[in-house]
């Protein structure tokens, strides 16, 4: 007997592309009837898309219930974009079982989610692990834990296996982790793949695992193939379908998110530019919240952060998040004098304004270049101020900025200090807040 498991990942509300996906699946459906399943692994929701934003991630689950899918798990940006009782609520309306089985909340020894789900197909029995990437300081701040992930799926394999027939682990922590998890559980049959947007034209082996995954944003919808005899798996293939050959159809999505986010936010606005090389009114000003929002001495942001500019009048929702569409958080970094000079003398290099930036919650393209505030420099002495004193090298100070710079790759010196992220809030929500500074 042959049943084909269809899975998509990381669609990031491109919904132009899963739409197409969907009407994919259901003609799937009536040529497989009950021998197929479809699953989906994470970052479905991406609140740059207004549609998203609008209904916080409940209209991503509607458009999954109507694709047919069966069992899901969560990326980060469901997990780490929404306020925590947002995330309780999002599947509340799901037809489909969602499962995770390294996410808990603070305090407590149990997962959110069910750890795993067990699902039969003709007398053959699945059992379905899922797991998240481990994001710990970003869950952390909202109340979460995300940790130990390999160890939770321990605990699973061991309480399934002799339950089920094939064992196929939802992954959203990365290739890497996924061909890890392959070498030390060999009992896993298929690890289907996400979080780092790779993808596999036949799937990967890993001993006697096999790996698939579909890419990113809908670009690619893939299919595991397996074939049982009896109750036992004898062979499995993957492949991938690109969507671009797929029929289209049409997103109204995009103006359905538009026209709820028409509150208007502040009357009579000034326009907002989108200057890359040289400061803007709005992005100085949206320094100074950042600064005030996060109770800092100093702020740093990167032009690039404005996206698409405003012609000024009535700002709505809908037009501070074109301006703003990052899922990006602010986080208050400690540093000392000598930290903070360094930091503020790579800034002034401005060596990242021309990369195009992919990833950690910016959905911008290009970086641009540094802005700082309440921060003065007098070259002649070549020495920083703030508020009119000279920086102590050995004195601490509290530096308010990105989270996507603590990474490490920017600022190697953000990586071990103390940092206090402020969540959930993204950046047009502190704009909001501090609306009659603009």
């Amino acid at each position: 007997m042959e049943v084909k498991l269809f899975h998509t990942n990381d669609i990031h509300s491109h919904l132009y592309n899963y739409l197409k996906i969907k009407d994919f699946l259901h003609n799937k459906k009536r040529q497989y009837k009950q021998n197929m399943m479809y699953v989906d692994l994470g970052d479905h929701a991406d609140r740059s898309h207004p549609y998203t934003e609008a209904t916080l991630g409940k209209g991503n689950v509607e458009i999954l219930n109507e694709a047919g899918c069966e069992v899901a798990t969560i990326g980060n940006n469901e997990g780490i974009t929404l306020q925590k009782e947002d995330l309780k609520e999002l599947y509340d309306d799901a037809d489909f079982d969602v499962i995770c089985a390294n996410l808990r909340e603070v305090g407590s020894t149990s997962p959110y989610f069910k750890p795993y789900v067990i699902k039969e197909v003709e007398g053959i029995r699945f059992g379905f692990i899922a797991a998240t990437v481990e994001f710990t300081p970003f869950y952390k701040a909202l109340g979460w834990e995300v940790s130990d992930a390999f160890e939770w799926i321990l605990k699973a394999i061991r309480e399934i296996n002799t339950e089920v027939d094939c064992i196929v682990m939802m992954s959203h922590l990365g290739r890497y982790d996924d061909e890890s998890l392959a070498m030390m559980f060999p009992e896993i049959d298929v690890i289907l793949s996400s979080h780092t947007h790779h993808y596999f034209e036949e799937g990967e082996w890993v001993g006697d695992t096999l790996l698939a995954a579909a890419g990113r944003f809908g670009d690619y919808v893939g299919e595991v193939t397996l074939e049982f005899e009896g109750h036992s798996l004898i062979r499995k293939h993957a492949r991938i379908y690109d969507t671009d050959l797929l029929s289209s159809s049409d997103d109204h999505y995009y103006e359905i998110g538009r026209d709820m986010m028409s509150t208007v936010v502040k009357d009579e606005a000034p326009p907002i530019g989108r200057t890359l090389y040289s400061t803007s009114q709005f992005i100085v000003t949206l320094a100074r919240m950042v600064r005030l929002f996060t109770d800092s001495d100093a702020s740093l942001l990167h032009t690039g952060l404005i996206a698409k500019p405003f012609e000024g009048g009535a700002l709505t929702e809908y037009d501070l998040h074109k301006v703003l569409p990052h899922a990006i958080n602010t986080v208050q970094i400690e540093l000392t004098g000598r930290e903070l000079k360094e930091v503020f003398n790579q800034a002034s290099k401005h060596e990242f304004k021309d990369d195009i930036v992919r990833g950690l919650g910016f959905r911008g393209d290009i970086f641009g270049c540094f802005v700082t505030d309440n921060i003065g420099y007098i070259q002649s002495e070549r020495e920083y101020y703030i508020n009119g004193e000279r920086i102590d090298d050995r004195r601490h100070y509290k530096l308010g900025t990105l989270d996507m710079y603590t990474f490490g790759r920017i600022f190697p010196q953000f990586r071990y200090s103390k940092k206090v992220y402020k969540m959930p809030e993204f950046l047009r929500d502190i704009v909001k807040m501090y609306r009659t500074e603009l």
